[in-house]
């Protein structure tokens, strides 16, 4: 039985989001082939696991006392207790999924050490998680990818004159590098912007200011890959909030949506096709979902979430047993991609470390 490790909570305004998924993730593997292990990750940065984080109520009253303290060793694909001083290795991880929200989690993080840890990953990789937590570079990938994105401005610190002659009323204001909508504001006048840009400041020191498009609907797609190559694209979701603008309790509290989206066809087979092409342009693997913005007949992506909430099961499943499936297909993908990946050769011996004949190295101090 392998040993499958989910990561979730973390350094993050989006720590108690990522519980739930990783929690709703854990339960849902098949315990039939796969032995949960859930880590959580403490907003101070601490690892711990045990059975209590496979319980949602339990975290109301979290004792971390309770819980094994656990690290990872460069290298080794283990899981190691902290007692004191000391590493006590608990067993090996065949696989990790990746459920933290947020920076140090989906800007590609964990991603990285796992990689250094030679554990295989069910999620996105370094290179495009890193890119999709940058909203402004994401734009960059994407128009070279001639995909349209809404036209933006980025700041670093406060503002300044240059930004204030690029903008157009009314504006979106967000931080560069955060993966909810916590922090975003829309504004319609200086003052506000001013405003809009402290509250921005508080979650990072990279501000973005978007064009704020008219008469726009938002419209969500996920994307996942399967062991035989197929790439599986979700029907199209409209979530519906209070306002225009999306926010932290529309998408995870009480907002409500349309699935499928009541759009047109022509639509949704563009959004769908431009989700396959970004997932497939960027080599992501896992699972992805993509917001996309539609303004009559064109489509611009908004964002791409390479952790998305509860890994976007309800665009793919109507059951947690089609979503214990799902999870079956992303693990044999990264098993399988892992294999391909230590075929790859990473030693070359070049014999300069001998020094010998290499006029360029000399001993220090020589």
């Amino acid at each position: 039985m392998k040993n499958i490790a989910v990561f979730f909570g973390g350094e993050s305004v989006e720590h108690d989001v990522s519980v739930i998924t990783g929690v709703m993730t854990t339960n849902s593997l098949n315990k039939e082939k796969f032995l949960p292990v859930p880590i959580l990750i403490s907003s101070d940065g601490e690892w711990f696991t045990g059975d209590a984080l496979l319980d949602l109520d339990a975290y109301k009253t979290l004792d971390y006392k309770t819980l094994k303290k656990v690290t990872l060793i460069c290298g080794e694909n283990a899981l190691y207790e902290i007692k004191g001083k000391k590493h006590k290795k608990l067993f090996e991880i065949a696989c990790a999924v990746n459920c933290l929200h947020g920076e140090r989690g989906e800007d590609g993080s964990l991603s990285g050490l796992l990689s250094m840890c030679k554990i295989p990953l069910a999620s996105p990789p370094v290179m495009p998680s890193a890119i999709s937590i940058d909203k402004n570079f994401t734009k960059k990938v994407l128009r070279a990818l001639k995909v349209k994105t809404v036209d933006g401005v980025m700041i670093k610190g406060g503002l300044n004159k240059s930004a204030l002659e690029k903008i157009q009323y009314p504006v979106i204001v967000k931080p560069n590098r955060l993966g909810s909508s916590i922090g975003v504001s829309k504004v319609e006048n200086l003052t506000q912007l001013r405003s809009a840009i402290n509250l921005a400041l508080r979650f990072g020191d990279e501000v973005l200011l978007e064009k704020c498009l008219a008469d726009f609907i938002e419209i969500n797609c996920a994307v996942y890959k399967k062991a035989n190559g197929e790439i599986v694209v979700s029907e199209c979701e409209q979530p519906i909030g209070a306002d225009k603008v999306l926010s932290f309790n529309d998408k995870y509290e009480n907002g409500q949506r349309v699935f499928p989206a009541n759009i047109d066809k022509k639509i949704t087979d563009k959004i769908k096709r431009t989700a396959k092409k970004v997932y497939i342009e960027m080599c992501f693997s896992g699972v992805i979902r993509i917001d996309f913005f539609v303004v009559g007949g064109e489509v611009y992506i908004n964002e791409l979430n390479t952790v998305p909430g509860s890994l976007a099961y309800y665009l793919f499943c109507k059951t947690l047993k089609e979503f214990s499936k799902m999870l079956e297909d992303l693990i044999e993908v990264a098993l399988c991609e892992y294999a391909k990946s230590m075929t790859v050769i990473k030693k070359f011996d070049t014999g300069i470390l001998l020094f010998s004949g290499c006029k360029s190295c000399k001993r220090i101090g020589k």
